[in-house]
């Protein structure tokens, strides 16, 4: 018996999903489970004891019709024969993949309509049809840690990570203009309040954040590994910090995925159905409510021009936040992460 799960979203979309697959895998036992990603978040399951092989897309939004990636993936999925699909997403080009490839049961929003009131995992899980703990799994290998440790080796300790972006920037370079950024002088302040006290101070980030880490870094004595790590390395790195402050972003719900105690910074995206979820980690949610926030999923969300809900988070509450946090206890390491 062959499972399709399949969720081609960001790295968060895709942590999401993780759930899915330890339900179904504890439901069908004997079944094999394979993952349809994006070829970004294919390094997040890659490494999964309950997932059999992994399929990406790399233009997933191109037709059908003008895709020879799609075409070739259709081809390869029909080979395997399953017994049903996953698809744990709503636009319809996903399901057609699925149909074309000629798996008959498809289990989707379609027929367990999402509710806009539950969290993202809940109604994957009610999808799939299967229940389970909402808890994300994130695996890597020794090498994975090993060089997420050589970067942070001899740090001082509590050490508290600063991520600073989000997906690729597209139209707009500075990250604090984006709906969900964050000023970079927001988290130099804090970097350097941070440094003063003692604190070791990490800053992460993507190849497209180094210059912005720079800056950060560069105002205070923090180590700035941004563009330095792979996907799973950031997680390996993450699993050893004792304190994670991000905006809304994969990182942060990988943060949650392995354990680390998690200071999100919240602004225009839907709360009660994509915060991050942990139920072996302390997970605080700082944000400032505005009258048109929420606005995923609605036209403010393309018509902003000031992200005030951002703004109005200050540095200094989040320095409290932090100081209040590493006063309940260093966690340490979970040792949630599971290594492969």
């Amino acid at each position: 018996m062959r499972i399709l799960v399949v969720r081609a979203g960001a790295l968060g979309d895709t942590l999401m999903a993780t759930p899915v697959v330890r339900a179904l895998a504890q439901h069908y036992p004997d079944a094999a489970i394979d993952f349809l990603c994006a070829e970004s978040a294919a390094p997040l399951v890659e490494l999964h004891p309950m997932v059999e092989r992994v399929f990406t897309l790399r233009l997933r939004n191109l037709p059908y019709a003008l895709s020879l990636e799609k075409r070739r993936l259709t081809d390869e999925l029909q080979k395997r024969g399953y017994a049903f699909a996953v698809v744990l997403e709503r636009a319809p080009r996903y399901r057609a993949i699925a149909t074309r490839a000629g798996i008959e049961e498809i289990r989707s929003f379609d027929e367990t309509p999402f509710d806009p009131s539950r969290h993202a995992i809940e109604n994957n899980l009610r999808a799939a049809g299967v229940s389970g703990s909402k808890d994300m799994d994130f695996f890597v290998s020794r090498e994975d840690e090993r060089v997420a440790g050589a970067l942070v080796e001899g740090l001082a300790r509590p050490l508290v990570g600063l991520h600073l972006g989000y997906g690729p920037r597209k139209k707009k370079s500075d990250q604090a203009q984006r709906l969900k950024g964050w000023a970079l002088d927001n988290f130099a302040t804090l970097a350097e309040s941070l440094a003063s006290d003692g604190l070791g101070v990490v800053v992460t980030g993507s190849k497209e954040d180094r210059e912005d880490a720079r800056r950060v870094s560069g105002r205070a004595k923090a180590v700035n590994v941004s563009g330095q790590t792979s996907v799973r390395e950031l997680g390996a790195l993450i699993q050893q910090l004792d304190l994670f402050v991000s905006v809304d972003s994969g990182p942060a719900h990988m943060a949650a995925a392995v354990g680390t105690p998690l200071i999100v910074l919240w602004g225009p995206a839907i709360l009660e159905q994509v915060r991050p979820l942990s139920s072996c980690s302390r997970v605080e949610v700082m944000r400032h409510p505005v009258p048109c926030a929420p606005c995923y999923d609605t036209p403010l969300m393309k018509t902003c021009q000031q992200n005030i809900c951002m703004e109005g988070i200050t540095p200094e509450a989040v320095y409290r936040a932090v100081r209040a946090q590493l006063e309940m206890g260093v966690d340490g390491p979970s040792g949630k992460l599971r290594t492969k």
